[in-house]
């Protein structure tokens, strides 16, 4: 019947049908083949690849080709080729359809749907249904029909660059790729093998919708693809264990992707590049992953919000690295991969806040490494757990924020987080934590921040303790100075400035007790007399430093040892502090003797030398750039008992003195130039 021109053909309730040769074929109404059985395989010249039982090539059908309960069978071959057909009305292979062999519809122009409801499609070579090219102008049905039958496809869907002006939905579907490879074929693609429906470059202008309790064994390829939604229902199963379940690479979706609770997947999802104009939710199941990646986002656009809640995945990462988001939200969710990143926001946009709270678990890494957080950065109620180093995490930490940059503020009211976590050069607003709940080790060198806050929903607690934080600063995993000088910053700022001097004096003491075990004794030495007066930030210590240093001085001079060893001169005769010790030689001269003799009314030859006073004295002594003439006069003889060990006590305490009072002015130097 090749070239034919027909009103109407119908073949139907045929026991047995060797075949239709219809190439070309012009038939004005419907071609029926309902409740027929065809059995053959034919050579044409439309294909030199493989004999069909049915040929349509480049035919025209004016109204519908139905196949309502037929069985076809290729004998190994192809069932029906129909490579360009042109169909005005719908193609139905429903209620029963049976087929042995590829169903071929390669570049066809299908103006109302395609019906697959309940029908059975087997190849044991090659594509199951290949509609590569194909323009539908209704929608694409593999669905349950009116008896209950679920469609069965054993083989691959293929559905590359075609184009569906309305949905396309797969309902209590199974899809099975075949595990061999295909043979016998030239123009197969490597990437479609082990593909249960290969679909890149597909265009679909509705949803695309995978419901009931679908099970698609094999690779879903729908890269390059343009959409309006896709959404895989709760009971649904995708499985390609160790491989690529469902790839979206470079795929635009124009309202949403959903993933629903309980659906499970068992592969990887493949989103890099994507677009996502409304939200993405996935909250299935997600386990055996190709290459330790479980969902692989990087580089993809969401449009709208990132919804994660209740998502549990597997051995594999969930990989959001440089993407862009309008916010991310994880409540509940469990990401267990302990040999690597749990979540990855590395170099990330989110426009919005990045919410990892209620329950939501973490076995592995969370990298959030230079990611931009235009929001706030939450943590509450999380539990984040690293059991150890991996390749990917060579420092075990649960959580690692380097040079993260959050703009609104970080909530760190995790539950729990073991054993460390990193957030160097991480700026932010303000933080909301409490220090005791921090884990055993962590870095925060560099972290910037301008307040502190209790984190969302805890009991209202003390935010400005200069204790607490003191001790929750020795906690870092290696001492660093910066962050100390930043805590005592913001609270100096918020007008805590004794509080920020403790924190300072904390550093100088944490920084000592590092260094202590390689400085030298003078340097030891040097320290603890600097640590007794607050390293600088407590100058008042010194004055009572001098006062118990003057009062010291004082108390030896009442001694009557040490004033029996201090001596006057006026030239003339020398005095103890007690009188006139010996004259000059002068005295013996005559007209002199009677003078010199008379007797002395005061300890200080009425006025030969100056009076000595154990207090004057000891501020003469102690104190720098004050003179009282009391060292100048009362000088201490070493030849003298005691003489020796008086001069030596005396110069010690001038050194002392001159020590102290230079500390006390470079402290308040030093305070001088804090801001």
């Amino acid at each position: 019947m090749e070239g034919a021109q027909l009103f109407e053909l119908s073949l139907t309730d045929c026991p047995r049908l060797p075949g239709l040769l219809g190439n070309g074929v012009r038939v004005r109404r419907d071609l029926d083949f309902s409740h027929s059985r065809v059995t053959g395989a034919h050579w044409t010249n439309a294909s030199t690849s493989k004999p069909s039982a049915i040929w349509l090539c480049e035919a025209e059908i004016g109204g519908r080709l139905l196949f309502i309960d037929a069985v076809l069978d290729g004998q190994g071959n192809r069932s029906i080729q129909a490579d360009r057909i042109h169909v005005r009305g719908a193609i139905r292979l429903i209620d029963g359809f049976k087929a042995r062999g590829e169903v071929r519809l390669h570049g066809a122009r299908i103006e109302s749907s395609l019906d697959l409801n309940g029908a059975e499609i087997e190849s044991s070579n090659g594509p199951a249904i290949d509609l590569e090219n194909a323009t539908i102008g209704g929608s694409l049905f593999l669905i349950e029909d009116v008896a209950g039958r679920r469609p069965n496809v054993h083989g691959r869907i293929t559905m590359a660059s075609a184009r569906i002006s309305a949905r396309l939905l797969v309902r209590n579907a199974t899809i099975e790729a075949r595990p061999d490879v295909p043979v016998g074929s030239i123009y197969e693609r490597p990437a479609s093998f082990n593909t249960a429906i290969s679909a890149p470059r597909l265009t679909v202008g509705a949803e695309v919708t995978l419901a009931g309790q679908c099970e698609v064994v094999g690779r879903i390829d729908l890269s390059m693809s343009d959409m309006s939604s896709v959404s895989i229902a709760k009971s649904c199963a995708l499985r390609a264990p160790d491989s690529t379940a469902l790839d979206l690479t470079n795929a635009e979706i124009r309202s949403i992707l959903l993933l629903e609770s309980n659906a499970a997947i068992e592969g990887t999802i493949r989103l890099a590049g994507a677009v996502v104009h409304g939200t993405l939710g996935l909250h299935g199941q997600l386990s055996q992953p190709e290459q330790n990646s479980l969902i692989d986002a990087s580089a993809m656009t969401v449009d709208g919000n990132v919804y994660l809640n209740g998502l549990r995945t597997n051995d594999g990462a969930v990989n959001f690295s440089a993407a862009r988001l309008g916010s991310l939200n994880a409540s509940r969710a469990q990401l267990h991969n302990p040999s690597g990143y749990s979540i990855r926001l590395s170099q990330a946009l989110v426009r919005g806040p990045v919410r990892l709270i209620d329950g939501m678990t973490s076995t592995g890494l969370v990298a959030l490494n230079r990611s931009t957080i235009e929001g706030r950065l939450h943590f509450t109620g999380g539990s984040f757990e690293c059991p150890g180093p991996s390749p990917s995490n060579q420092h075990g930490h649960a959580i690692e924020a380097i040079s993260a940059a959050v703009h609104g503020s970080i909530d760190l009211g995790w539950k729990t987080v073991s054993p460390s976590v990193d957030f160097t050069d991480t700026t932010t607003t303000f933080l909301a934590d409490h220090p005791a709940r921090w884990p055993e080790r962590f870095t925060i060198a560099g972290l910037t921040y301008d307040r502190f806050e209790n984190p969302q929903g805890a009991l209202p607690g003390p935010i400005w303790d200069d204790a607490a934080r003191c001790a929750w600063l020795r906690r870092q995993r290696v001492f660093d100075s910066g962050p100390y000088e930043q805590v005592a910053r913001v609270f100096r700022q918020h007008g805590y400035t004794r509080q920020a001097e403790q924190i300072l004096i904390a550093q100088r003491k944490h920084a000592r007790e590092v260094g202590r075990s390689s400085s030298k004794w003078p340097r030891r030495t040097l320290d603890a007399i600097y640590a007794t007066i607050g390293y600088g930030y407590r100058p008042a210590r010194v004055l009572w430093l001098l006062a118990a240093l003057l009062v010291l001085v004082a108390a030896s001079l009442e001694l009557p040892a040490f004033q029996g060893a201090l001596r006057a001169t006026n030239g003339n005769e020398v005095y103890t502090t007690r009188g006139l010790l010996t004259t000059s030689v002068k005295s013996t001269t005559p007209g002199l003797s009677a003078l010199s003799s008379q007797p002395r009314t005061d300890a200080c030859g009425d006025g030969e030398v100056r009076c000595f006073s154990p207090v004057l004295y000891a501020i003469d002594t102690v104190i720098p750039l004050i003179t009282l003439d009391q060292r100048t006069t009362w000088y201490p003889d070493p030849h003298v008992p005691n003489g020796e060990f008086v001069l030596w006590w005396l110069n010690l305490a001038t050194l002392l003195g001159w020590l102290l009072s230079s500390i006390f002015v470079i402290s308040l130097a030093r305070l001088s130039r804090s801001p």
